[in-house]
């Protein structure tokens, strides 16, 4: 099956904060990317689309989606976050709009939950499949246990909403100073995507970098408990996992975590875990995430459910 990923042309990819977007998703999957502008080449089976639109993108998919669905690719919106159908970004709208035309379905990174739940159970005729993160291996760094900080890596966004149980221990670590002293806190770098000005530059391989100065890199999903780039990025750090496991990984990657109940102490008591163990468990976490996300099964896994949407 001949997959293309389209990209917007002129959205500045080149200042996103993470390679979960444009291009640079497609590259691991060794999909060929264009550009939006050339999705009426043909060449292709399976369009995906990536949902960092522009105005000039939505003119031309709009062009392409006139043409009869027998005569073009099978399409597929990318959505990349449970709450993009509350959206009132026009071009991010313009999504949504396309349900149930004909040959316009929907990539989904996470388990479908929350605002997008509800989305598709209002659809008649789209369906949705999964396209999770693809595990990079070539991000990985090889940096021992024994020669890094015993600390715990924490990083994001700091939102109540979006976030409570990082929220929840972001303000544990201001309240209570001796948290301070083993938990790393990582400020989100804002979105210089957006026009806004960086906060700083550890983000890609520097992001990963610095993650692996530790021993531990704290994980939770939003509030949906969905699978963020993070739980890849925590592998190729090759660092120990703690937090909460997301809801998809929960099943192959859970037992490497240990149990947390929002409480300092239970970061204090792994961080205070034998050595070995704690190698263990980072490598066999690695190992777990490199099989569940390799890009072999997630091609194959996406394959076989969009043969299944049209018989294709």
């Amino acid at each position: 099956m001949r997959i293309i990923y389209f990209h917007s042309d002129t959205h500045p990819y080149d200042k996103a904060i993470y390679p979960g977007v444009g291009p640079a998703f497609a590259k691991p999957l060794s999909w060929e990317a264009r550009p939006i502008s050339q999705i009426g080449r043909g060449g292709c089976e399976v369009a995906v689309v990536d949902n960092r639109l522009e105005p000039g993108d939505v003119e031309v998919l709009k062009k392409h989606m006139a043409v009869p669905a027998s005569d073009r690719p099978v399409l597929f919106f990318r959505v990349s976050d449970s709450d993009m159908p509350e959206t009132t970004n026009p071009c991010v709208r313009f999504i949504f709009d396309c349900a149930d035309h004909p040959g316009v379905h929907y990539a989904t990174t996470y388990d479908p939950e929350g605002p997008f739940l509800a989305f598709v159970g209002t659809l008649k005729v789209s369906r949705v499949v999964h396209l999770p993160y693809p595990y990079d291996s070539s991000r990985e760094v090889e940096i021992p246990l024994a020669g890094r900080r015993r600390g715990v890596f924490l990083s994001g966004s700091n939102s109540r909403t979006l976030y409570p149980v990082r929220y929840a221990l972001r303000r544990r670590r201001a309240r209570f100073p001796w948290l301070r002293l083993f938990i790393f806190d990582l400020k989100h770098p804002g979105y210089p995507e957006h026009g806004k000005p960086p906060r700083h530059d550890f983000t890609h391989a520097r992001y990963i970098g610095l993650a692996a100065q530790f021993s531990h890199f704290f994980l939770c999903g939003t509030r949906y408990n969905v699978e963020l780039m993070k739980y890849v990025e925590c592998a190729y750090a090759g660092c120990v996992p703690v937090g909460v496991p997301a809801g998809s990984l929960d099943a192959v990657a859970g037992r490497y975590f240990r149990p947390y109940g929002g409480h300092g102490l239970d970061l204090l008591k792994d961080l205070c875990q034998p050595l070995r163990e704690l190698e263990e468990r980072a490598a066999g976490y690695r190992a777990a995430m490199r099989e569940l996300r390799s890009p072999a099964r997630i091609i194959r896994d996406f394959t076989a459910e969009v043969r299944g949407i049209e018989g294709k």
